[in-house]
């Protein structure tokens, strides 16, 4: 059942990977492209970068979208877990996080 919420994430237009990374144990789960593995290093450095916003003033980091050469996605669905969507540059973001939001009490309770 995950790794089909996880492909559904990856067939949404312009994604071409969607992983889910937890604090304590790494990579979860991954779909995408055939060779190209997920960039663990760069979920970490985004989800400690969340989790450093509510440190301050600003409150509590629970998403970052991220346009530019690709298009990002990242979503906190718990304390530990969170969900990484990555695509082509000017993917349909907002289309991508309404497909997240539909299936996010899903996924937590798979991860769980």
């Amino acid at each position: 059942m995950l790794q089909r919420i996880l492909a559904s994430f990856q067939n949404l237009p312009g994604a071409e990977q969607a992983y889910l990374v937890s604090k304590q144990d790494g990579l979860i789960s991954a779909v995408g492209k055939r060779g190209k593995s997920p960039d663990l290093d760069f979920a970490n450095v985004v989800v400690q970068e969340l989790e450093n916003l509510g440190r301050g003033t600003l409150g509590e980091g629970l998403e970052l979208w991220i346009e530019g050469e690709e298009t990002v996605l990242v979503t906190r669905l718990s304390s530990d877990t969170s969900l990484v969507i990555r695509g082509k540059k000017d993917s349909r973001i907002a289309r991508w996080r309404h497909a997240v939001d539909r299936d996010t009490e899903v996924l937590n309770s798979l991860v769980r």
